[in-house]
């Protein structure tokens, strides 16, 4: 609520120390400032200062009230910045925990045409394994999180989500460049990049080498798909990616995304989740819904393509 004059007064008692230097910033007589202070303890029924010879001193109650006045005056201060950036979205600042694979292909689009609406808004993304995407969401250091797969975490809403089907990524002319399709078994006389145990594409392809007993040969482990898949360029090894991590790569055509045959791989998805128990500001909850439209509309698009081709 807006400060009344009565605390205004008492703040400035408990900031001087003194009543006639209080009175004197505050340009009031002393005996009104007084008075002043005399009635508000009587609203509180507690003595809010004790009197001494050399000022004016909080007693606990005292120091409780200006607690409830700076917390107070705090609140209203970011009431104040929402509502302006309620006005003008384009002045707020959204934080987004994302999985490196959308880095490339999805995220890039999407940010463009976000800031074509509002060039001022300060977007801060973050690459990062979609466990540390789930944690930094569900601790409140982040706005909005996008992982791979389901959510690992109970305590975190999933508000959209978007196929990106698993492939293995090979070099243009890696001898299963030609295929339409594969296996994680046509994988095994290869070398494999595989991204370390943070990324979730990690644990479902380990999930299926488990079940369907396949003896992957790891030649390098690594927490950055980028880097896998430029030792992929290099060499005859084989990565796995979401082909959104590799489009430009693939359309200049120096990589090859080649579908993974195993259901499980080819049902995966990217969610975009959020903390129930956070607030966002009009800027995130602005960007939250932009996201959940263009996931939706890439959704769509997967769609009828899938139809189309049959």
């Amino acid at each position: 609520m807006i400060e009344t004059a009565s605390l205004r007064y008492f703040r400035e008692v408990a900031a001087q120390g003194s009543l006639r230097h209080a009175a004197e910033r505050l340009y009031i007589a002393q005996s009104a400032l007084s008075r002043q202070i005399r009635t508000l303890e009587a609203e509180l029924g507690v003595a809010l200062f004790e009197r001494r010879a050399r000022g004016m001193v909080l007693t606990a109650a005292g120091r409780l009230l200006l607690e409830y006045i700076d917390d107070s005056r705090a609140r209203l201060d970011e009431l104040r910045s929402r509502i302006q950036d309620f006005e003008t979205l384009h002045r707020g600042e959204v934080d987004i925990a994302c999985v490196e694979g959308l880095l490339n292909g999805f995220m890039p689009g999407f940010i463009e045409c976000l800031q074509a609406e509002h060039e001022g808004l300060v977007l801060r993304v973050a690459a990062m394994g979609s466990q540390s995407v789930a944690e930094a969401v569900a601790e409140h250091r982040f706005d909005l999180g996008i992982l791979f797969g389901q959510s690992p975490r109970g305590d975190l809403v999933e508000i959209a989500r978007m196929s990106q089907p698993l492939c293995a990524i090979v070099a243009a002319g890696h001898p299963l460049a030609h295929r339409r399709s594969c296996r994680l078994s046509d994988v095994a006389p290869f070398g494999v990049v595989m991204p370390d145990r943070s990324f979730g594409i990690r644990q479902l392809i380990d999930r299926v080498r488990a079940v369907d007993r396949v003896d992957l040969r790891i030649v390098l482990e690594t927490n950055t798909l980028a880097f896998a898949w430029r030792m992929v360029l290099r060499t005859r090894y084989v990565t796995f990616q979401p082909l959104d991590s590799v489009r430009r790569e693939v359309v200049d055509g120096q990589l090859v995304a080649v579908p993974l045959d195993e259901k499980l791989l080819r049902g995966t998805r990217v969610t975009l989740v959020a903390s129930p128990s956070r607030t966002l500001s009009p800027a995130a909850d602005w960007t939250r819904e932009r996201l959940k439209a263009a996931m939706a509309a890439s959704a769509r698009q997967t769609t009828g393509g899938r139809r189309a081709k049959r």
